[in-house]
């Protein structure tokens, strides 16, 4: 048998193009879509339970009293809340901090409902508050539906 009558076929890419290309771009397209949609989805989402600044009272008995409002931006859940507040310094550390407790009944939020949080920073000292202190920063240390 000759090579003449033989028909071979042999499976060639044109010169200059890549076998893989199809793929990689359909990951590429799919990756670009898949990371617009969720950065639109962070952008319109919000946190369910928002703190206000944070608002210092005077220090009469020493320690700085501090207060915050928590709000619920849900629509359809009660959330159980506990606040931390921290007095930090200028470099970032927590020189004092304390579990907020609401000033007037439990710290539950319906839909809809704020509530005063304050915290006494018995853990400061006239020096840190003089010397160190550079802001007060409220946290939601713990959030569950109830």
């Amino acid at each position: 048998m000759s090579t003449d009558s033989l028909d071979l076929t042999i499976a060639t890419v044109p010169a200059g193009r890549d076998r893989w290309a199809p793929l990689f771009w359909a990951v590429v397209v799919i990756g670009i879509i898949t990371g617009f949609a969720l950065g639109v989805r962070e952008i319109i989402d919000q946190p369910p339970v928002t703190l206000s600044d944070v608002r210092v009272g005077d220090d009469t008995g020493g320690a700085p009293r501090v207060q915050v409002l928590a709000e619920n931006e849900s629509s359809t859940t009660t959330y159980c809340i506990e606040v931390t507040i921290s007095a930090v310094d200028s470099d970032g550390l927590t020189l004092a901090e304390a579990v907020a407790a609401p000033t007037r009944g439990e710290p539950v939020l319906g839909p809809g409902q704020s509530i005063n949080l304050s915290a006494e920073l018995t853990d400061l000292t006239p020096q840190q508050i003089d010397e160190e202190l550079d802001e007060y920063l409220a946290f939601v240390t713990s959030r569950r539906a109830c």
